[in-house]
């Protein structure tokens, strides 16, 4: 009858299309030509202005039902045509779905609150005086704006604040709202001669069935901090504000931003609650056993023949990615996605699932809803059933493209791949358990530690020292933390207990150790996450004493920074090599997502973040640095680049706002970071200070002014005491004329201070010197003026002589009273080395350009001896000498000491070494 294949194919598979189209030939006319183009929003809109004039001689009631579904008849139908004929992609299919329910909701809530209002006047917010909409929240695939073809939506309905309506019967906003929501729901689910428009779900709000219709922002906060349930987080994951004002005067954006700010933080928390994992658990098991004995007690069909809950269905997609959007996304907040394609796609670009598991994901997903789809084609109702009869998986074959066989295959492989992955998904998820296997790394308080009593087991493992640690137990026990404890946290601790006097009975030093577990026991005791944690992953436990007994400042570090407990869950994960590339892309797009509800930055949450990062990341360095996996020199590298990248990330971050106030100023900053010390040589440790200069380049009167802001601002950015911490220490004493001197220099500015007045002392440390974040271009700049200085004529004498003063300038601010051999600034240490280096660099770069780069101590002596400029045999001893003063010095830090003092005897050899070097150079 009509010549259009797509058309002709959708018929041979939907019934209720066949009917349509046989008793509205004009309506199949319409169809095949509708379908020679996507269904947009703009289109959608289109379609209801021209059925709104077909409907302007009905009743308001009547015209806003008629157009809402027969709005609905054309999305649906061309959508399917188009879908069935291979044209409409799957975003194409779901987007536009949404966009109809946006719009759809938002025409039928207008309608009504016009309604309402001639009864009862208009709700004000008490607040502003102003008409106070109603907020209207889309949850799950309406949220998540993925809606299926014959979907149901889910809403929730909100107001702010409580008080009264304008008219002469006034009533409550209590009672208004609630009538508002229950006049709205027929205008969109009531069936008439047109079908209806959407289905509608009104239980995932508080208390479901038996709460209010609506409920006050004020109400909805004390449920979620109060009652608020793992389940709930996971449906709230995805709630959305839908678009629609019924007033022209109101303003409900502060509203909307209230809602944001109440959901964020109730889904996603900075500090996983290992108590929910419980409950993830059980509302997987849910997943897994309660449909299917559902579906199985509805339909007599075993729930393998339904792919959204059958296994391996849509429901286990959804599942694996927002598990790991509830365990991660609090501190990664690119993962706070709506949607679950754009979800899977940042938590492969953040690493969290594997590419292959989430390219196999997201295949199934495609396939197993574009199944869905077809099977509510078929007769316009939301099923999610495979067919029973061979004619029927023929036909849905067909429709889908395929042959019989290719469907089945193709379904059974995607369904056997996710149901693997649902299998494994907490491990996935870095949570440490492992179904496949069937090992979990994870226990209860029941099979936690030990039957023997805590005092035995402290008999046991710590002998004349049971005694002492028992009393600081009992301390600990007795002290108002632990008081305060909840019963369900104290029974946890309890159990905790002698699982920690075992842990640290398998260490070199028990009592040691257990002294620095129980410390840091009673700083995290009431947070009852990290005491769950503890307890679920009794491994951590274990790992965490192994750190502790190798290093007292790693003790210190996690004590800190309990954060980093859960870094522990997944060993393999935090031993393996930093990837600082795929480290630096993450926070540049998790910085991106810290936005406030009003799409502002916010800026708060960006410098925690940055915290957290460094944190982390230098925790797992610490991890291999004691596993003894990384080397001196390769961890300082490491430390080195790290603070590399804050340095450029704190720029990126800080530049913009400042640019705003000034539009004179270049879209990108000519501002370059200098920096010295053991940042510039690449020697950086865990602790260390950053010796900065910044300089910049730009003709602008202005310039100096917006430079000094950003040079302020970025200083803030890294030393501003957060709740996460501090980033780094900073010092700028080495910028020209010091703390008198201006806070950002011109490269011009530098270069006349260099060649006119600084001190011997400044271009020794200008060896040090590299550009480190900024504009590269003036960057390379700096290295060129870097290079002229450092071959400008010199006096050797003179030189000589600055050098030996300055050298004991620096032994007098740092004495050592104590018998100990100083590794850093006793005669013979590593400041011996490091100024005889940077005498020859200064005397002979001239004559040996060779020595110009900054390529660090342990090269430039290499290359001095290369070049005839010292024995080279002695060269290779000191060089030799500088690594082992610096293992020396980190292995005495990671012990605690503040200072890295050791016998003499101890390096006699080495000291002797040094001593040759220096008056062979210095004389």
């Amino acid at each position: 009858m009509f010549d259009c294949p797509a058309f002709s194919a959708a018929c041979e598979w939907s019934g209720v299309l066949q009917r349509k189209t046989n008793t509205d030939p004009a309506f199949a006319q319409w169809l095949i030509a509708a379908v020679e183009h996507p269904v947009t929003p703009e289109r959608i809109a289109l379609w209801q202005e021209e059925l709104q004039q077909s409907c302007a001689t009905l009743s308001a009631d009547a015209a806003i039902r008629r157009t809402l579904r027969r709005l609905r008849q054309r999305v649906f139908y061309t959508l399917m045509v188009r879908d069935i004929g291979g044209m409409a992609p799957f975003t194409e299919v779901v987007q536009a779905t949404t966009y109809l329910a946006d719009l759809a909701v938002g025409l039928a809530y207008r309608h009504t609150m016009e309604d309402l209002s001639q009864t009862y006047g208009k709700p004000i917010d008490p607040d502003t005086g102003l008409p106070q909409e109603m907020l209207v929240l889309g949850m799950g695939k309406l949220g998540g704006k993925e809606l299926n073809v014959s979907s149901d939506i889910d809403l929730i309905m909100l107001y702010g604040n409580e008080g009264e309506t304008t008219g002469r019967r006034r009533i409550s906003h209590h009672e208004f709202y609630g009538r508002l929501t229950q006049r709205m729901m027929p205008l969109l689910s009531e069936p008439d001669a047109d079908g209806q428009v959407f289905r509608t779900d009104l239980r995932l709000r508080p208390d479901g069935d038996g709460g209010p219709l609506a409920w006050s922002l004020e109400a909805l906060e004390h449920y979620l901090i109060s009652q608020g349930r793992e389940w709930e987080r996971y449906a709230w994951l995805k709630a959305r504000h839908l678009p629609g004002r019924a007033f022209e005067d109101s303003q409900p954006v502060q509203q909307w931003e209230d809602v944001e700010n109440l959901r964020r933080p109730f889904v996603y928390r900075k500090y996983f609650d290992f108590d929910a994992l419980a409950a993830l658990r059980a509302l997987r098991e849910r997943i897994r056993e309660d449909w299917q004995r559902k579906v199985l007690t509805r339909t007599g069909i075993e729930a393998t023949h339904n792919v959204k809950l059958g296994d391996g269905g849509i429901r286990e997609i959804e599942f694996i990615v927002q598990l790991n959007q509830l365990i991660r996304g609090g501190r990664q907040p690119s993962l706070q996605q709506r949607g679950l394609l754009k979800a899977l796609h940042k938590q492969k670009a953040a690493g969290v699932l594997p590419a292959e598991v989430a390219d196999g994901l997201e295949q199934a997903y495609l396939f197993l809803r574009r199944t869905e789809h077809m099977l509510q084609y078929r007769e316009d109702q939301q099923t999610h059933l495979l067919p029973t009869q061979s004619e029927q998986w023929e036909a849905l074959a067909r429709a889908m493209g395929l042959s019989r066989q290719t469907f089945e295959d193709s379904l059974a492989r995607h369904r056997q791949f996710v149901h693997q992955v649902f299998r494994n998904a907490f491990r996935l998820a870095g949570m440490g358990e492992d179904e496949e296997s069937g090992s979990q790394s994870r226990s209860t308080e029941a099979d936690l530690g030990s039957d023997t009593p805590l005092e035995e087991l402290l008999r046991q493992h710590l002998g004349d020292q049971a005694a002492a640690m028992s009393e600081r137990i009992k301390v600990m026990l007795d002290g108002q933390r632990v008081r305060k404890l909840s019963n369900n946290s104290r029974a946890r601790l309890d159990a905790l207990l002698p699982a920690a006097v075992e842990a640290a009975a398998a260490t070199g030093n028990p009592a040691q150790t257990l002294s620095r577990l129980l410390e840091l026991i009673e700083r995290i005791a009431q947070r009852s996450a990290y005491l769950a944690l503890l307890t679920e992953y009794p491994n951590t436990l274990a790992r965490m004493a192994r750190l502790m007994d190798a290093s007292p400042w790693a003790s210190q570090y996690l004590t800190q920074y309990p954060l980093l407990l859960d870094s522990l869950i997944e060993w393999r994960s935090l031993m393996a090599p930093l990837d600082l590339a795929a480290q630096a892309e993450q926070l540049r797009a998790d910085l991106e997502a810290c936005v406030l509800p009003d799409g502002s930055p916010d800026v708060e949450q960006q410098m925690n973040l940055m915290r957290d990062v460094q944190h982390q990341v230098s925790f797992q360095l610490l991890a291999q640095d004691l596993d003894g996996s990384l080397s001196v020199e390769a961890l300082a590298d490491q430390l080195s680049a790290l603070a590399d990248l804050f340095l450029e990330t704190t720029l990126e971050r800080v530049w913009p706002p400042i640019r705003a106030r000034h539009p004179e100023a270049p879209e990108k900053p000519k501002f370059a970071v200098i920096a010295y010390g053991k940042l510039g040589g690449k020697e950086l440790g865990y602790a260390s200070d950053l010796d900065l200069v910044f300089v910049y380049d730009d003709p602008n009167p202005e310039a100096p002014d917006y430079y000094t802001k950003l040079a302020r601002r970025a200083t803030s950015w890294l030393t501003t005491l957060t709740s996460s911490g501090r980033l780094y220490e900073i010092d700028l004493r080495l910028r020209p004329d010091g703390d008198a001197g201006l806070l950002a220099v011109s490269l011009e500015g530098f270069e006349q201070y260099q060649r006119t007045q600084a001190w011997p002392w400044e271009h020794q440390a200008l060896t040090r010197a590299r550009f480190v974040a900024g504009d590269a271009a003036l960057g390379e700049r700096f290295e060129t003026l870097r290079r002229e200085i450092l071959l400008l004529p010199r006096d050797l004498s003179a030189l000589r002589a600055e050098v030996i003063q300055m050298r004991a300038k620096i032994a007098a601010g740092h004495p050592n009273r104590s018998k100990l051999f100083d590794i850093k600034h006793d005669p013979g240490g590593m400041v011996d080395v490091e100024f005889i280096t940077q005498f020859l660099v200064l005397a002979h770069a001239a004559a040996h350009p060779v020595l110009l780069d900054n390529l660090g101590n342990i090269a430039l002596l290499r290359l001095a001896a290369g070049d005839g400029l010292i024995p080279t045999d002695l060269a290779k001893r000191v060089s030799d000498v500088y690594r082992v003063y610096r293992k020396a010095q980190h292995a005495l830090r990671l012990q605690g000491a503040s200072m890295a003092r050791a016998e003499p005897s101890q390096f006699e050899q080495e000291r002797a070494a040094v001593r040759q070097l220096w008056e062979h150079v210095l004389g």
